[in-house]
């Protein structure tokens, strides 16, 4: 099993949208997905409580049940577990890091986002994880203003996700009935971003893909 933790010191990046989006893309091509919600807010948990399809399988967990519940995930079958935390670089992060695999770190293509995900880079670093910015939510048309982003973050000693997910109001759209951007406007443009951001999860962590399932 294949762990992927999302982690922002920032709140508002859209963390926890794309935690479920993440998990649904995931799910739709038969990788079976376990997203655990460590936000005291419980808003990935609220989501699924909205949905009728039992998967991907949703569960709030604290940080010191985290290693019991990977277990659980791993023994029942599950191929990838998606861990969304507290929008803080504290111990619940720490502790999601830890177990990854690989860590995202969604980040809005703006100055203040950009200046909020350095500490967020030192806990990656404290920890010897694997770490991606997505850049997420960035304006339709923008370029320039994506490059620069990609310049500050590489300064900051962290890698850019190859996929970029733009400002698309689908995503609101999607969300009160409990379904990802894929299920909601399959044929729409947030879905295949998300598509996109897959399939690079999917080439950074290769064995996480049944060898059946092509993506």
């Amino acid at each position: 099993m294949q762990i992927i933790t999302l982690a922002a010191q920032k709140g508002g990046v859209g963390k926890t949208t794309l935690a479920v989006n993440l998990a649904v893309a995931a799910q739709s091509i038969g990788i079976k997905t376990a997203l655990f919600d460590l936000d005291p807010q419980e808003s990935a948990t609220a989501w699924s409580e909205r949905r009728e399809a039992e998967l991907p399988h949703v569960e709030p967990i604290s940080a010191r049940r985290l290693d019991q519940a990977i277990d659980a995930a791993g023994a029942n079958g599950f191929a990838l577990t998606i861990i969304d935390t507290p929008p803080a670089a504290g111990a619940e992060a720490v502790a999601a890091a830890q177990c990854a695999d690989l860590v995202l770190i969604p980040c809005r293509p703006s100055l203040i986002d950009l200046d909020a995900i350095k500490r967020t880079a030192q806990l990656i670093s404290s920890t010897g994880k694997s770490g991606y910015v997505v850049l997420n939510a960035a304006p339709p048309t923008a370029t320039a203003l994506l490059e620069d982003a990609r310049t500050l973050v590489e300064a900051s000693g962290l890698r850019v996700a190859r996929a970029v997910l733009r400002e698309r109001s689908v995503y609101r759209a999607a969300w009160p009935y409990g379904l990802g951007v894929i299920e909601h406007e399959p044929a729409g443009k947030a879905a295949q971003e998300i598509a996109s951001l897959r399939e690079f999860l999917f080439e950074v962590l290769q064995d996480c893909t049944p060898a059946n399932v092509k993506v």
